[in-house]
């Protein structure tokens, strides 16, 4: 996080481990290419592109969410002798920089990057300082995929929380796509224009596509949260783009991976 820099309101906020986040001052925003943000910044980038969410790259014309995201590093560092749930404890007792941050900054969704730093951001020693920001939970935390590794959401009256796990060799592109359904619409109830750059959705749906076009029309609204005129119009695009072939005189098209 670079302390510089005014803080933008109301946008994205990425809190994440020690030694994983960001290890360089921004330049101009927090997806800047020029800048040295660290990992996960890194792969927030391959994740957004497989959740179909914008990102222009640039460094004069960013999109609103790319000016409006900040990464806080939850503390220095954890002490060697602590593990896995043992961390608990010293990230309740380190949270005063992330109870700050999410004060100043009165983020719309905050997507936690480990399941031990949403346990001690709801802690009776935290809680109550975030809820007096974002508003009362409106349910209880709720499991976003099916796969091994634990993804949740929250919803709150001002906000909106993602539990993902810190990137790694464990989230591999089939996991992060899994979560694609409930990332954009957690976005997209917050009011982030996702296509801000052009229709980040092109690259998300050619990665979808399989053999059968009405079964690909079922899985690119299922996954992409999108409806059936918007799904196809996006086989139209891949079409013009020449990724799949048009319908020959069966109705039959080849889908090119």
């Amino acid at each position: 996080m670079a302390e510089s820099h005014t803080l933008p309101e109301g946008g994205l906020l990425i809190v994440t481990l020690p030694d994983q986040g960001a290890v360089g001052p921004l330049r101009s925003h927090y997806f800047d290419p020029r800048a040295a943000q660290g990992k996960i910044r890194d792969a927030l980038v391959k994740w957004f592109k497989i959740w179909g969410i914008a990102l222009s790259g640039s460094t004069k014309n960013p999109t609103w969410l790319e000016r409006h995201t900040t990464e806080v590093v939850w503390c220095d560092s954890i002490p060697a002798e602590l593990h896995g749930p043992q961390t608990v404890k010293h990230f309740i007792q380190t949270g005063e920089k992330v109870a700050q941050v999410i004060e100043e900054t009165r983020p719309k969704v905050i997507l936690v990057l480990s399941a031990y730093l949403y346990e001690a951001m709801a802690s009776d020693a935290l809680a109550p300082r975030i809820s007096a920001v974002i508003g009362k939970a409106l349910y209880p935390p709720r499991r976003i995929t099916t796969m091994r590794l634990k993804a949740l959401e929250q919803r709150f009256e001002h906000a909106q929380i993602l539990v993902l796990p810190t990137p790694s060799k464990n989230t591999t592109e089939e996991y992060v796509r899994s979560l694609s359904a409930s990332v954009r619409e957690a976005f997209e109830r917050a009011g982030f224009d996702l296509n801000a750059t052009g229709d980040g959705l092109i690259d998300a749906a050619r990665s979808l596509l399989v053999l059968d076009e009405k079964r690909t029309l079922e899985i690119l609204q299922a996954q992409l949260r999108i409806d059936s005129k918007r799904a196809q119009g996006l086989i139209d695009t891949l079409e013009e783009k020449g990724i799949i072939s048009p319908a020959d005189h069966r109705g039959l098209r080849f889908f090119k991976r």
